[in-house]
């Protein structure tokens, strides 16, 4: 394995299907405890599995955030990042989802939650160990987690989805400073695996459809879904068929035919009455007894 750095530059391949990614996070009441290298979350699931991940499903069991980010991107660690862990319902690998935050100017529904769980934190609880109620209405990851393309990789015990630079949480730069005022750098490096990118986002199938693609492990040859072919049966519809303007144009050309003929009949008929003779098309006369 190797220190995982989230670039472009080390996209090993695409895993649109092979770490398919869809979530519905809820509104949770939350505590927020300072652990002296992160403050940690906590995250009511309400007996609800709100991730799907390869068509497993999974329940968030703790937020931290950190300062610097715990990742590299392009080859620089970020003023902090924001981590989501989850476990499997039925066993098995954690899941956790990292995105990294950026000092600036601009503001988000994110950035105006973060500074709000930092702000809390500084102010309740500013020491290692300390634990405070947030008192943040509707609060849900559901407006912290982009839903943009990411990238994936594995370590020994987890698979990891990580947003780029571009998909970075912007806050105020007084609002690091305080963060890095109450807990201290996470300096153990992240190794893992190559990282792969989902170009597609996350939510491509909603949880609850009922939709099932099959995905395959990371660096599986394949990536296959079942598919039900239903075959067609013709139907033939009379009011249809004659309400087409070929039929129409069909139709239209035989009567026209018909009214040809029933005028041909009609002068000739009044020709012989007139002239005394049968009237002949020439070239169609009569031929002579010999």
């Amino acid at each position: 394995m190797q220190e995982i750095n989230i670039t472009n530059d080390n996209v090993q391949g695409k895993c649109d299907l092979k770490c398919s990614y869809n979530f519905k996070y809820s509104d949770s009441n939350t505590t927020v405890k300072n652990d002296g290298v992160m403050l940690s979350l906590t995250y009511e699931n309400n007996g609800v599995s709100q991730v799907l991940y390869n068509n497993e499903k999974y329940n968030v069991t703790k937020v931290y955030i950190t300062t610097p980010s715990i990742h590299l991107f392009n080859g620089a660690l970020t003023d902090a990042e924001i981590c989501i862990d989850h476990s499997p319902v039925k066993g098995g690998q954690t899941l956790s989802v990292g995105i990294p935050i950026k000092s600036s100017s601009d503001s988000s529904t994110a950035s105006n939650l973060l500074k709000e769980i930092i702000d809390s934190a500084a102010t309740n609880a500013p020491s290692q160990g300390d634990t405070t109620n947030l008192n943040i209405s509707n609060f849900s990851l559901q407006q912290i987690v982009p839903s943009k393309p990411f990238y994936s990789y594995t370590d020994s015990n987890t698979d990891w989805i990580v947003f780029g630079l571009l998909e970075s949480i912007p806050l105020d730069s007084a609002t690091l400073t305080t963060l890095a005022k109450i807990i201290k750098p996470f300096t153990i490096p992240m190794m893992g695996n190559g990282i792969f990118l989902n170009s597609t986002g996350p939510n491509s199938v909603s949880i609850g459809e009922g939709i099932y693609i099959k995905c395959n492990p990371t660096g599986s040859s394949s990536e296959e879904t079942d598919v039900e072919y239903a075959k067609n049966t013709p139907s033939y519809d009379l009011s249809k068929i004659l309400e087409s303007p070929v039929t129409q144009i069909i139709i239209q050309v035989i009567i026209g035919i018909i009214a040809f003929l029933l005028i041909f009949i009609g002068v000739s008929y009044m020709y012989s009455l007139i002239v005394g003779e049968s009237f002949t098309v020439p070239g169609f006369s009569k031929k002579e007894k010999l």
